[in-house]
């Protein structure tokens, strides 16, 4: 009993978690230059492109966009437009 009790609770452990992901961060390679990630099964390409929009206030340009074969690991690099 005390080992299904023991699964119970990190089973809702892993699920807080889905539901509360924590946003992976920002790298400033350059001036205006940024790189992120957004890989796993939480975030999408889209959480990269929503972290570029935030970061340049909506105003920047893709440099390089990355997915693995998996569509697992997802890359973004960007850079603020002035």
């Amino acid at each position: 009993m005390k080992y299904l009790c023991l699964l119970l609770v990190l089973m809702l452990n892993g699920c807080e978690q889905l539901v509360r992901p924590q946003e992976q961060s920002i790298k400033q390679i350059d001036n205006d230059m940024y790189f992120t990630t957004c890989s796993g099964v939480v975030e999408t390409i889209g959480t990269c492109y929503e972290k570029a929009k935030r970061t340049c206030s909506g105003n920047y340009s893709v440099i390089k966009e990355f997915r693995d074969s998996l569509g697992v690991h997802r890359e973004l690099t960007f850079q603020c437009k002035k």
